[in-house]
């Protein structure tokens, strides 16, 4: 499979983990934003945040308190990179060139997918922690398109 099914601009709907007691939480909060975007020349750029994050003191960019900086980084995440997919395994995977993330710069970020009624499902690999395995589900769709366009 090719990139033409993945490739123009998808919003996140939704992005939920389930726990191994059943219990579902929301990373970036039950009405997350995002956009990822898949280009014809192989690149994807995903940028994912929660709509809550409290805005800075400072009217400007200028250098935000501990705090601030703090609640911006854990509610904010981007990345770029290279990606292939991989039919068989049903792999997507960005070989990532940036990110906010200063650990992937240089690593491969996997996801499975799947198309589910015109929206595009990631998984990424499941995280260990010590009451288990916890899953992930990102769910994107296409924007509609503005009136007349």
């Amino acid at each position: 499979m090719s990139l033409d099914r993945f490739l123009g601009s998808w919003r996140l709907r939704s992005f939920e983990s389930r726990h191994p007691d059943g219990r579902l939480t929301y990373p970036f909060g039950e009405a997350p934003i995002g956009l990822v975007v898949f280009s014809a020349d192989g690149y994807a750029s995903a940028h994912l945040m929660r709509p809550d994050r409290p805005r800075f003191a400072s009217p400007d960019a200028g250098p935000p308190s501990p705090e601030e900086a703090r609640q911006a980084l854990t509610g904010f995440v981007a990345y770029y990179g290279r990606c292939e997919i991989d039919e068989s395994a049903g792999t997507l995977v960005t070989h990532v060139e940036g990110s906010s993330i200063p650990n992937w710069i240089g690593g491969d970020q996997v996801r499975t997918f799947e198309f589910r009624g015109g929206r595009l499902v990631l998984r990424p690999p499941s995280r260990t922690t010590p009451a288990g395995d916890v899953t992930s589900e990102l769910v994107w769709e296409r924007p509609a398109r503005p009136t007349g366009a």
